[in-house]
């Protein structure tokens, strides 16, 4: 009776977990039927990327030469100091050493004391008057004893003494010629003359004044010869027409003073035939043309008070020699330039990758050589994460342009 009824309770027990496992398992038959009968579909749809928003600016071909820029300061043609091969007292300086003015090519600028030179010089004149006298007399002489030598109314003796004589009063007279031409050229070095047309810089000497062998006078230079030493890049060079074959390529020379810039027109006159060792670039020398500012006005059309400066020695300048003319050049921002060999185009809402070659680069600008290129293109200068030749684009410009004209509609 008991094992019936512990075998009862058993069945009945199982039964009761077997009808929760079935009532489980029913519950999510209905509810999976259930939500599969009210689900909510959901249809497919494109998704729509953004466009990439890129500046641009306009594409225009180069008009003129190429520009290739440098800088130097400005010097003098030449620039010497004078200073006198002998010592003395000064006697007369040249009004222009005191007033830092003009002076002509051959005009006396310091005069030495020479009194002694001009009476070393006197006496050799007179030695030689006096040698060249008795050369003649004893000319005559030996003469008249090689007569008498004939006639047997002389000696011989005699008449070679008269010789030896004549060839000695030759001999000082070879002497005293000699030391006429040192005397001559004593006075001369005691007169220092102007190499060339010029304007003295500065001057350190006064009339009265003892001066020594070679001590410094004044410092005279040409002024109006100017020149700056402009360094140039070997790929810059080479765009400079002719500048190996004497050719003088035009320049312009813009020169700041205090807060303005006066420009001159120059030409190239030289290169320097070396290399630097440090900058491997070329030393092109070019020279101002005509240094009178006549109106006195800025590059951007100021008067100044002071009057137009002249092309000071020293200064800083900025030149920007005329290269070669070439055909289909542009200039672009040089981050615009793309691997060195590409530059990405705006047309009509996609990026066109053009190739284009670099000729020039100058600074922030690079030159550069594309044909075909049409009309009025507008060159990317933007960064693009990945772009693509052919990927839709939207012009700022565009866009800014359409802002404007929707604000004023509402307006």
């Amino acid at each position: 009776m008991r094992k019936l009824l512990a075998i009862t309770q058993w069945v009945v027990k199982e039964a009761f977990w077997l009808a929760v496992a079935g009532g489980l398992i029913f519950g999510g038959w209905y509810g999976f039927q259930y939500l599969g009968e009210n689900r909510v579909v959901t249809e497919a749809a494109p998704v729509e990327r953004p466009v990439a928003l890129v500046e641009t600016v306009s594409l225009d071909p180069l008009d003129g030469a190429l520009p290739i820029r440098g800088e130097g300061f400005v010097r003098p043609l030449r620039q010497l100091s004078l200073s006198s091969q002998v010592g003395g007292r000064v006697t007369y300086v040249h009004p222009a050493i005191h007033d830092r003015t003009r002076f002509e090519q051959g005009e006396v600028l310091v005069r030495l004391d020479d009194r002694a030179a001009a009476a070393a010089l006197e006496q050799a004149e007179a030695n030689i008057a006096a040698t060249m006298a008795r050369i003649a007399q004893n000319e005559k002489d030996v003469r008249r004893v090689s007569q008498l030598v004939d006639r047997g109314a002389s000696t011989r003796t005699q008449l070679d003494e008269l010789r030896s004589a004549g060839d000695e009063m030759s001999a000082n007279l070879s002497g005293f010629n000699a030391a006429r031409l040192a005397a001559e050229i004593a006075q001369a070095d005691r007169t220092i003359v102007a190499p060339f047309d010029g304007a003295v810089l500065n001057e350190s000497v006064e009339v009265g004044d003892v001066v020594a062998v070679g001590q410094a006078l004044a410092e005279v230079y040409t002024e109006g010869d100017l020149e700056i030493d402009v360094p140039v890049r070997q790929a810059d060079a080479a765009l400079i027409p002719g500048l190996f074959e004497g050719a003088q390529a035009n320049a312009t020379v813009d020169v700041p003073f205090a807060d303005y810039v006066f420009r001159w027109q120059g030409y190239v006159t030289r290169v320097q035939p070396e290399v630097n060792a440090l900058t491997r670039t070329l030393t092109v020398t070019v020279r101002l043309g005509d240094l009178e500012n006549v109106e006195g006005r800025s590059v951007t059309g100021q008067t100044i008070a002071s009057g137009a400066p002249p092309a000071l020695i020293n200064a800083y300048a900025q030149v920007v020699i005329r290269g070669a003319d070439t055909n289909n050049a542009y200039r672009i921002p040089s981050t615009a330039l793309r691997g060195g060999d590409t530059v990405w185009l705006y047309n009509s809402g996609s990026l066109q990758m053009t190739p284009a070659d670099a000729i020039h680069v100058d600074g922030e600008n690079t030159y550069i050589s594309a044909a075909d290129l049409p009309v009025g293109s507008r060159i990317i200068t933007s960064q693009l994460l990945a772009p693509l030749d052919g990927m839709p684009v939207r012009n700022v410009t565009d866009r800014r342009q359409a802002d404007l004209k929707s604000s004023d509609a509402a307006e």
